[in-house]
């Protein structure tokens, strides 16, 4: 097991077991904390360079009283094991992919419903949802964990290998993997098959013709080296855009002094608006390579960004009624509160 440590830089920040508070709240306040925080993205992935600039916020405000061992690319555990990991106190924070739990998630899972297009809203959003809206941090407790941070990519698109999507009975039977939750309930308002994979299993998947190809963005595709075997790649439909959030422990964050958990979730608020601002410029960058590359991106037109949208009338409803089905009552004051934020932020 790696550990990988940036001595210069990152030992400063956040995570570790409950074991390693035994000094906070005594007398020995000089005393560094040490936190172990795991990331489940590769290294070089957007997210989790933005892991690496979030410790390094911490630093600045904390300087040396704070010590983080830093385990990226599942080291400490699967992605979809996130969310136990740090709740275990396996690690003391983690990065998690809000979609794979969808069933224990469900209030942070309404920032899916596509309202919205770009990075900047969507983080703009769901950071002010996490600070904001109770639910979201109610049910991340249940679990033993508290929100920090949350940031989203813009909206998906349509990548496929072997048939352009330039009008919507194109999408019809296509099998593409998908996120998850949510994402597949878009999926098939459009016609498409949605197919869960694990993100690091995505590339043998495509390669191997389990699927047609993927609902992904720009950076994504890139860090996941997918551009070598998709051709056509479709921009300007809603499909919503992915969400992850940094936890950390529980009894972990209890512990820190008042002062560690201030600048903390400082640092939580200047980072979801870096992430955001960062996905939408890496969007760019990165469909300019494409192009280069020679895949074929087919920009929708206005008019069909309108017909195409239509497709999703009804689904914010749909959401509701089934999560109330599933007796989370809590549902349509989340839902209402995040229309409120997204009447705010998307102009």
């Amino acid at each position: 097991m790696r550990t990988f440590l940036k001595l210069s830089t990152l030992l400063t920040a956040l995570a570790t077991t409950g074991l390693l508070f035994a000094a906070v709240g005594q007398t020995h306040a000089a005393e560094t904390i040490k936190l172990k925080f795991a990331s489940p993205f590769p290294m070089g992935h957007p997210s989790e360079v933005l892991a690496e600039k979030f410790i390094a916020e911490i630093e600045k405000s904390l300087g040396k009283k704070v010590e983080v061992s830093y385990f990226p690319a599942e080291q400490l555990g699967k992605a979809k094991d996130m969310l136990s990991v740090c709740g275990r106190g396996i690690a003391d924070i983690c990065q998690i992919h809000i979609t794979y739990f969808a069933g224990q998630l469900p209030y942070n899972n309404t920032i899916v419903l596509p309202l919205w297009t770009t990075g900047t809203e969507g983080s703009t959003i769901y950071q002010w949802m996490l600070e904001n809206v109770p639910e979201l941090q109610e049910e991340f407790k249940q679990y033993g964990v508290h929100a920090l941070e949350g940031n989203t990519t813009g909206s998906y698109n349509v990548a496929t290998t072997d048939k352009p999507v330039r009008k919507l009975e194109d999408m019809s039977g296509l099998k593409l993997k998908t996120a998850g939750g949510l994402f597949d309930n878009i999926a098939k308002r459009y016609g498409i098959i949605p197919v869960s994979i694990p993100a690091s299993e995505t590339y043998e998947a495509v390669q191997r013709g389990v699927v047609n190809g993927v609902v992904f963005n720009y950076p994504s595709i890139k860090a996941y080296h997918l551009n070598d075997l998709l051709k056509y790649i479709t921009f300007g439909m809603r499909a919503g855009g992915y969400p992850d959030a940094m936890i950390i422990n529980q009894k972990t964050w209890e512990k820190l002094p008042k002062e560690y958990q201030a600048a903390i979730e400082k640092a939580s608020h200047d980072i979801a608006n870096i992430a955001g601002v960062s996905w939408d410029q890496q969007q760019d960058t990165v469909r300019k390579e494409f192009k280069e590359q020679g895949i074929q991106i087919y920009d929708l037109t206005p008019e069909q960004q309108k017909t195409w949208a239509q497709k999703l009338d009804g689904l914010t409803d749909e959401y509701i009624a089934e999560m109330e089905k599933r007796g989370f009552t809590k549902i349509r004051n989340v839902v209402t509160q995040y229309k409120s934020e997204v009447a705010r932020v998307v102009k």
